[in-house]
């Protein structure tokens, strides 16, 4: 238990904090909710028509990507669904249940979800909270990234929301282990600096450029986006000499260069500086300063080299404000010190080791052989993290272009007439299970295949898989691949490309991919067509593929 105390023990935020005056600030009685040292118990019913609906609602990577993407906040696909909640045995009452996450954590079966005790009473809280979040942290068989990453950004003194881990079920169905993280909103800044934020902005996708602001999500209606406005116009016209200067009144300079170490000491490349995404700006009351909150961690600590092979692994420069300030002499050497600090002073790796081994021991009875497993894995990475950044730190950073547009544009096309068995997928032959005519433009560019095939079967025990295979040079081969609801296999269904619940992608192999698959593009604007199909072992799927190849426009 002293473990947990040390690992979880939070500095104080930059920023204002409680002053003798104020002396002792209210009683949180929401901490009760985020003690680390237990697996929490989540209990919710629901309608059971309203738990299909509501896991089933989703959203594609085509939908999110379309269009003039940046132009606006993305719209959520999500509607709340009245439902009955205990937390560790506790009743919380009626509450309104809805399922989150953007793309990478949307499932079916175990869908993260937001809990929210106003929704349906008015003035509804559960121990002073009016939301919880559930993550089902998808992307992280070990289920410890999130809350592991929100420690260190605590313990560098940033904004951070408090996280322990629950188990949840819903139905009485085991969904298993989820992270309870607090609610990113006004009440975590004004508990932790004194004052609520005079304005608060969710960044997906956003950045401090023309024609990135628009995605800016407003959290309140005082955020009208001109602060980040004012914090564009001097990214843009302000020269290397005085850009620094220029930013101090509006930005807590301070705190974004620990901000930004402590994102690229987590290894999150899913973030403001590694991918222009999952992050929160507000601007305080007082002083009048912007400044940082990290989100959506749950791919830290991922990999021995975080933000691509070869890259630097001390630092990650693709937002504008990193690209900017790392070119400058004396924002290098800031953000040099505020690594060094973050090294010295505050990431103590037998401490985040000890942490990990709690949490392992806690979760046993828990946690499958692979969720095990993985838990091994973060912790060899975590165990190497500080040395390899120490070993590299104040190395060459290669330049590092902005991120592109991400907004899809046309490629190409392409069409597959099949005829396959389901069931055919998976197996060893991926020409064995059908026969294919396809036809592939990409980039002006037509591919004749020498070979073709295509299989299908179950993807999982709720989805199935479509897949198609091509030949088209010595060993260079082209495929596409559709994921969908198996319920909506039947003779003369049609499924579009660009549905919530349909994942359709484009991949290619060849030497530049060492003969591994990568995605080389999204399927859209189009269908997979079935003439005849059955998800019974065996039953002939006939019919056509025929879709839009999408890339970035950036």
């Amino acid at each position: 238990m002293l473990l947990f105390l040390l690992a979880c023990r939070h500095a104080s935020p930059t920023g204002p904090t409680w002053d003798d005056d104020a002396w002792p600030p209210p009683v949180d009685e929401s901490a009760v909710l985020y003690d680390a040292g237990l697996v929490h118990d989540l209990a919710i019913t629901l309608d059971p028509a309203d738990w299909d609906t509501l896991r089933h609602q989703s959203r594609s990577m085509v939908q999110l990507l379309q269009g003039d993407c940046l132009a606006q906040p993305f719209a959520s696909p999500y509607t709340y669904f009245v439902a009955q909640a205990s937390f560790d045995g506790e009743a919380m009452g009626e509450v309104g249940l809805r399922k989150k996450g953007l793309i990478g954590s949307q499932s079916t079966t175990r869908p993260s979800l937001r809990i929210d005790a106003d929704q349906y009473v008015d003035g509804g809280s559960f121990h002073g909270l009016e939301h919880m979040v559930f993550n089902n942290n998808n992307q992280d068989l070990s289920r410890m990234r999130t809350c592991l990453a929100h420690g260190l950004f605590a313990d560098a003194g940033l904004v951070a929301p408090r996280c322990s881990i629950a188990h949840v079920t819903v139905n009485g169905e085991d969904l298993g282990l989820y992270d309870n993280t607090e609610a990113i909103d006004a009440h975590l800044i004004e508990r932790l600096t004194g004052e609520p934020p005079a304005t608060l902005y969710e960044g997906t996708l956003s950045d401090f450029r023309d024609g990135w602001l628009g995605t800016f999500d407003p959290k309140d209606d005082a955020s009208d986006g001109q602060d980040l406005a004012v914090v564009t116009s001097v990214l843009d016209q302000t020269p290397d000499a005085t850009l620094i200067a220029a930013l101090d009144p509006l930005v807590d300079m301070d705190q974004f260069f620990s901000f930004w170490a402590a994102e690229s000491l987590a290894g999150h490349w899913d973030s403001y500086n590694g991918n222009t995404n999952n992050f929160y700006v507000y601007r305080s009351a007082s002083d009048g300063l912007l400044r940082f909150i990290a989100s959506g961690p749950d791919a830290t600590f991922d990999s021995a080299e975080p933000f691509g092979v070869g890259q630097p692994v001390w630092v990650v420069t693709v937002s504008v404000l990193a690209n900017r300030l790392i070119q400058i002499p004396e924002g290098r050497e800031r953000y040099e010190a505020a690594m060094r600090t973050l090294l010295d002073d505050v990431w103590d790796g037998e401490r985040r080791l000890a942490q990990i081994d709690a949490w392992k021991d806690l979760t046993h009875d828990y946690t499958t052989r692979d969720e095990r497993r993985a838990i091994g894995d973060l912790r060899d990475i975590v165990e190497a993290r500080s040395g390899s950044v120490e070993a590299q730190l104040g190395g060459d950073v290669p330049a590092t272009a902005l991120r592109g547009n991400p907004c899809f544009v046309d490629v190409g096309a392409v069409r597959v007439d099949f005829e396959t068995t389901f069931g055919s997928y998976p197996g060893g032959d991926l020409y064995g299970g059908g026969t294919a005519e396809t036809s592939w433009v990409i980039s002006d560019q037509t591919y004749t295949s020498t070979k073709d095939g295509v299989t299908a079967g179950y993807y999982s025990d709720e989805e199935a898989l479509w897949f198609t295979i091509s030949e088209v040079a010595a060993d260079t081969w082209l495929a596409a691949y559709v994921v969908f609801d198996v319920d909506l296999l039947s003779d003369g269904a049609v499924i579009r490309l660009d549905d919530g619940g349909v994942q359709a992608y484009l991949l290619y192999n060849s030497a530049d991919t060492n003969g591994q698959w990568a995605t080389a593009a999204y399927l859209g604007d189009g269908t997979l067509s079935f003439t005849q199909a059955s998800a019974a072992d065996g039953a002939t799927l006939t019919g056509v593929l025929d879709g839009t190849v999408l890339g970035s426009g950036g």
